[in-house]
């Protein structure tokens, strides 16, 4: 392997106390890409304590930490020492990239778009099938969605512009071109792209023990065939049905009547599969999914319901004890309300349902049962990721006729104190729905593609959060940050809390449900403490952001300041909740107006 020599100097930037971004090179190349793949395989043996994950991308390596554990300046010089060796022209213990021959069936029904493709480059359909099926290409990263491999190699002659207008659904399998790359859709996804032909293989196999057929840093070839031996190929590569394998093993314990808007199993998600394009996905509020499984009297992680802004109706059909965390969405049992912040038992013919409310605490509520809803396993986590479809019930949100089994309670182990409850981020929003909610942040690793205007208007405003928000981020409306040029970046890694900014200057606020990999400017990152927060805000919400300096943001991560008020009003309920603990001193802190206040007992 060579030295790709980059024409940038190795550069790591800490996002937030979220990761560390290191950047090698300012343009897309095969020997730069299979440096950086090198370079995660030797981080990998190092095993560094607090690293989450390693998403690779075309120039860069994001390092997704715990900013509590992690031990930032040594992974930092883990990765300069590192990169130095990688470039050695035998790295030992590297595996080398796997050939993959992908057979593709091109044009009509499934290539859509090949003739506009040919016309755009001048070419006949023929010689653009030539062209694309005659190259070798590498992957140089997975990401968008589970399994989409970004590919180095589309002759320059092939270059198409995206579409116009992307479509709202292209089908798993599609071969596309996309600006100067191509690539194939693992899952049924919206794209932009131009569809030339399209694959019978399965390349995402969630039920697998290795779920991905592609890995960064193969090479791949495209075999075109003919529609005979694309019927041949989908036959044996058919998907199993989805049926739970628990639906045959446990009772249900809940009957859904009804499953409001948006309700779905989640745990604390799978993180650590970014490389592959998988989120980390989870509860959206883990300190509230993690309060209602201690009241519960289950593990931390055990799956849960993560209930939106309107609730589900369930029907019991088994003894059984809930406890309810998060944002107040009426809910009760019966005629009776079930309070955020309790645990009851419920018994066979009881109804949990969800009133209507003038106003919400928050956007979620969380439902935790004892023993945790016995959903299949899949990547390591009961999660429900709505993107990929699997995880959950059947990888998607409940529906009136599910029938939910419930697990065996089992002990909890580890450090289970509880969070303080008065201050969960829903109770923060509860009673302040028409006040800004304050959000710390750190400049984000493309700040400087802004003008310095534009971020203190970033500070001043005022946004709010539009209806197109869900669980991969928050869309925010506004004044527009406009950067100097463009907010096109070549494609990166994000974390949650990243706030990318389009090129009409849109903010959006990324949420655990994310895509792994980005190609917009990212002019802040929200710091890890107030991460639960932005899953509480609900259309309609204002948000204003604070800055913080990084040293600020792992100090309130590290010493458990997650009750920090944002308002005065807030304070001023924290100092009368001071008054009524045993506690010797607090320590205050309003970010936005630069307060800072110690109290002391006696």
């Amino acid at each position: 392997m060579t030295d790709p020599e980059p024409s940038l100097p190795l550069r790591v930037q800490l996002l937030a106390d979220g990761g560390l971004l290191a950047t090698f090179g300012d343009r897309i190349d095969v020997a730069l890409s299979r440096r950086i793949i090198a370079l995660v395989a030797r981080l990998e043996t190092r095993q560094l304590l607090g690293i989450v994950d390693l998403v690779p991308s075309y120039t860069t390596l994001l390092v997704i930490i715990d900013p509590i554990t992690a031990d930032v300046p040594a992974i930092e010089t883990a990765i300069r020492d590192l990169w130095v060796e990688t470039g050695a022209t035998t790295l030992p213990g590297v595996p080398s990239g796997r050939e993959i021959v992908i057979p593709v069936l091109y044009g009509g029904q499934h290539g859509l778009d090949l003739a506009e493709v040919a016309a755009h480059t001048g070419l006949s359909p023929a010689e653009v099938i030539a062209r694309h099926a005659g190259s070798e290409y590498v992957i140089g990263a997975l990401g968008f969605a589970p399994g989409f491999a970004y590919l180095i190699g589309l002759p320059p002659k092939l270059a198409t512009p995206r579409r116009g207008t992307p479509r709202t659904a292209v089908p798993a399998g599609s071969v596309g071109i996309g600006g100067n790359q191509t690539g194939v859709y693992a899952l049924p996804t919206p794209g932009g792209w131009s569809l030339i032909g399209r694959t019978p293989l399965r390349l995402f196999q969630p039920e697998h023990a290795e779920p991905f057929r592609l890995r960064a840093g193969d090479t791949v070839r495209f075999e075109p065939i003919d529609q005979a031996r694309f019927a041949e190929l989908a036959a044996a590569e058919a998907a199993p049905p989805p049926a739970s394998v628990v639906d045959h093993i446990r009772p249900a314990t809940f009957r859904v009547v009804a499953g409001g808007l948006q309700t779905t199993v989640q745990d604390l998600g799978r993180p650590g599969r970014g490389r592959f394009g998988v989120s980390p996905g989870g509860a959206a509020d883990r300190g509230a999914l993690i309060a209602a499984n201690r009241l519960a009297g289950n593990r931390d992680d055990d799956a849960e319901l993560e209930i939106t802004l309107r609730g589900p109706h369930l029907r019991v059909l088994r003894p059984c004890r809930v406890a309810l965390a998060g944002a107040d969405l009426g809910a009760r049992i019966n005629d009776r309300p079930l309070a955020p912040g309790t645990a009851t038992a419920v018994y066979p013919g009881d109804d949990i349902r969800f009133e209507p409310a003038t106003s919400h605490s928050g956007a979620r509520a969380y439902l935790a049962v004892r023993g945790g809803f016995d959903v299949p396993v899949v990547m390591g986590s009961r999660a429900t990721d709505l993107t990929a479809g699997i995880g959950g019930w059947r990888g998607r949100a409940l529906q009136a006729g599910d029938l939910l089994p419930v697990g065996d309670a089992t002990p909890a182990t580890g450090d289970q104190t509880a969070p303080t409850p008065a201050l969960r981020p829903a109770q923060w929003i509860a009673g302040h729905e028409h006040e800004p909610h304050i959000i710390r942040v750190v400049r984000g690793p493309q700040a400087d593609r802004f003008p310095e205007s534009t971020w203190r208007s970033f500070l001043k405003e005022t946004f709010t959060v539009s209806s197109q928000s869900n669980r991969l981020g928050l869309r925010l409306d506004g004044p527009p940050l406009m950067p100097i040029e463009s907010a096109d970046i070549v494609s990166e890694g994000i974390i949650t809390g990243a706030i990318q900014v389009t090129n009409s200057g849109q903010p959006i606020v990324m949420l655990p449900a994310r895509a792994t990999i980005g190609g917009y400017a990212k002019i802040a990152t929200v710091i890890a403490t107030d991460l639960d927060l932005l899953g509480q805000v609900k259309p309609g919400d204002r948000l204003r952001f604070a800055e913080v300096s990084t040293a600020d943001a792992f100090r309130v991560a590290r010493d458990g300041e997650r009750t920090e008020p944002r308002t005065w009003r807030e304070m001023m309920a924290v100092i009368d909740e001071f008054g009524r603990h045993d506690l010797a001193t607090l320590d205050l802190t309003l970010p936005a107006q630069r307060v800072r206040l110690r109290l002391h007992r006696g």
